[in-house]
């Protein structure tokens, strides 16, 4: 059985560290997303999985340690910590337990002696659900003031209407895969430090089924899925929060095996506001006056999402002072209130002209200031 070479995966020399590793593992997961991948998803996502499998290992020290060693490694780690234990448990922490498949040392006994392996080996078969697909919303502060319609323009795999997500030309029949024999399965002999055991694995070239196309659909080359430019209008509800998520069903890519689409995943994000910091539903703005209607008092000139509003404040406004403007902020998510605008008021102190500074002394000497 070849070997996995995780390094030369990663593009990595065996010497490299925690951090040159990760840094490898990011670049190539980006590098590979399937969702980057359209026109050939499969091979992106078997190098996606690749990637990861690699990453799991590398970035464990106690695997890489039986990795670099073996050049595998248990599913489990060590076999029971390297405590004594059953055969069986050697085995299962060898193979790795609890999955889907079952018993792993039942399925190896079944490769000799003929169990259930072939149903098992089917599983692939079985209806899968389609994956999703993420999306991002970029949205202007003010736009969370009212419920907004937005235009979102993708692509997606939908079923075949030509095959009807078979893969095959109508009216042509499958045949038996060569590769395995119409059993969905591949056995192979593992060397390892506990001897030579079988392993038992879907096969890739029907994917588990025990068959292969016959005569390939013309729409969709065999895929039993074709790319489809979708168009969606998406409204927004009034008060969306940054970082919140929508899911909409039956929006993403198609499933398999008659399973149901994937969602439509969409992530909202609000740009920062020069102006206001948001906190829920109220905000947070500053405005700069004069010393002389800090003074005495007088209209004011105040931003808010919808224009500047004009607003009075009281004689003898200290630096620092705080309004509130009630129901000038954005909408509760629930649509039930209207948040505040709180606004820090700054006194700006400029230098005084020559008449403002005649005024300003003889106001120092009716307070009695000496300047």
């Amino acid at each position: 059985m070849e070997k996995k070479d995780y390094y030369k995966i990663l593009n990595i020399d065996k010497s490299a560290s925690p951090e040159e590793i990760k840094k490898a593992y990011r670049k190539l997961v980006k590098e590979w997303h399937p969702d980057r991948h359209m026109e050939n998803k499969h091979i992106a996502e078997e190098k996606f999985k690749e990637i990861q499998e690699a990453y799991e290992v590398l970035s464990n020290p106690e695997k890489k340690k039986l990795y670099d060693r073996f050049g595998f490694v248990p599913e489990g780690g060590m076999p029971n910590g390297g405590q004594a234990g059953g055969f069986e448990d050697i085995f299962q922490d060898f193979f790795g337990g609890g999955g889907d498949s079952g018993n792993p040392f039942s399925d190896i006994f079944d490769t000799f002696f003929g169990g259930g392996g072939r149903s098992s080996a089917r599983e692939e078969s079985r209806a899968e659900r389609g994956q999703d697909i993420h999306a991002t919303i970029n949205l202007e502060l003010k736009d969370v003031l009212y419920d907004i319609k937005k235009k979102l323009e993708y692509s997606r795999y939908q079923t075949c209407t030509s095959c009807n997500g078979t893969g095959a030309k109508n009216g042509t029949a499958f045949k038996t895969c060569p590769r395995c024999h119409g059993e969905g399965t591949i056995h192979e002999e593992q060397r390892s430090f506990f001897g030579t055991f079988v392993k038992t694995y879907p096969c890739p070239t029907c994917g588990g089924t025990g068959k292969i196309i016959e005569e390939k659909c013309d729409v969709c080359n065999g895929k039993g899925k074709t790319v489809k430019k979708e168009k969606l209008d998406i409204t927004i509800p009034a008060g969306v929060e940054d970082g919140y998520v929508f899911r909409v069903r039956g929006k993403g890519h198609a499933g398999k095996n008659g399973g149901q689409d994937g969602s439509l995943i969409l992530h909202i994000n609000v740009k920062p506001n020069n102006k206001f910091i948001r906190k829920g539903a109220n905000l947070e703005t500053e405005v700069t006056i004069d010393y002389v209607t800090a003074a005495l008092g007088g209209k004011i000139k105040v931003p808010t999402l919808e224009g500047d509003i004009i607003e009075k404040i009281n004689e003898g406004t200290n630096p620092g002072t705080i309004i509130r403007l009630k129901n000038q902020g954005l909408p509760t998510f629930n649509g039930r209130r209207r948040g505040d605008i709180y606004v820090k008021l700054n006194v700006k102190i400029d230098k005084p002209s020559l008449k403002e500074k005649k005024i300003l002394k003889e106001l120092a000497k009716a307070k009695k200031i000496e300047i």
